[in-house]
């Protein structure tokens, strides 16, 4: 099934490169460049390891400390674009709902975004080495499953679905929603090309947000089964982490196209607010 991958990887690389192309060319960053360059990377480095999750398809990798490095990247990855797409949703609905506020902070705008990025990956790289235990070689059947029987700790069970997938979703879900209920109420006052572009807008964040809850709720599902479940359901449970996985990972490629166009449509509407 991990053959899978293959398209995935082949459009996530061209589209990711055609992103990095369009980033390289910017004249001018703006904090909403800077979340939107952090998921790419996250997303760059999720596709140019994918090619040890297709090869062990085909030629099984036996278990190391290397598999040990590869599962620690595919978390890091996953996770720095759950928390990057968080980030984001709170800056859009901060942008919307508190306007005056976005314009008094506009010039360390840019330093907040950098900071905000890079505490990401500081979080996710503590949390990756005080739990590393639960992914060396001894507990893992395969290159990238765990032997079920060898449960993940406690902690670290509670960490990745509260923090990386409860808080969040729920953070998405309600600045999501709140700026969508911003966009639409405000379309009264606005006509011809902006109420177009404000309707699309509304469209794009509906649609991300969606793609969020459907792309990061499976593979979350999947690790709670892998923790509570016992022998008997085990062929179950391996093969719906490895779909939940594959959508999660197929998000993670391709989300930063979504961020893009949600961005270009608003730097529209800014252009033609000035």
């Amino acid at each position: 099934e991990r053959a899978a991958y293959i398209p995935v990887f082949i459009v996530g690389l061209s589209f990711n490169i055609t992103a990095l192309c369009i980033f390289c060319r910017l004249k001018r960053w703006t904090d909403m460049h800077i979340y939107m360059f952090n998921l790419l990377a996250a997303d760059f480095l999720a596709i140019i390891f994918l090619p040890f999750r297709i090869l062990e398809a085909f030629c099984p990798i036996k278990p190391s400390k290397f598999c040990t490095f590869l599962l620690c990247t595919q978390y890091s990855n996953m996770y720095s674009s759950i928390f990057t797409i968080t980030a984001i949703s709170i800056h859009r609905f901060i942008a919307v709902r508190f306007p005056f506020l976005t314009k008094a902070l506009a010039s360390k705008s840019k330093t907040i975004a950098i900071s905000k990025c890079i505490f990401i990956w500081v979080i996710i790289a503590v949390i990756c080495v005080i739990n590393q235990e639960d992914l060396v070689k001894e507990k893992l059947e395969t290159c990238y499953d765990r032997i079920l029987a060898k449960k993940l700790q406690n902690h670290f069970i509670l960490l990745l679905e509260i923090l990386g997938y409860l808080i969040p979703v729920l953070v998405v879900i309600f600045c999501s929603t709140q700026t969508i209920y911003i966009l639409v109420r405000s379309l009264r006052n606005v006509q011809g090309r902006d109420r177009v572009e404000r309707k699309n807008i509304a469209a794009v964040i509906t649609a991300n947000m969606f793609t969020f809850i459907v792309c990061f709720t499976p593979v979350h599902i999947g690790l709670l089964l892998q923790f509570l479940s016992d022998d008997s359901g085990k062929d179950f449970v391996h093969m719906f982490l490895d779909v939940a996985e594959w959508i999660a990972i197929t998000n993670c490629c391709l989300d930063s196209i979504g961020y893009y166009f949600l961005l270009k449509r608003v730097n529209k509407i800014n252009k033609r607010s000035h």
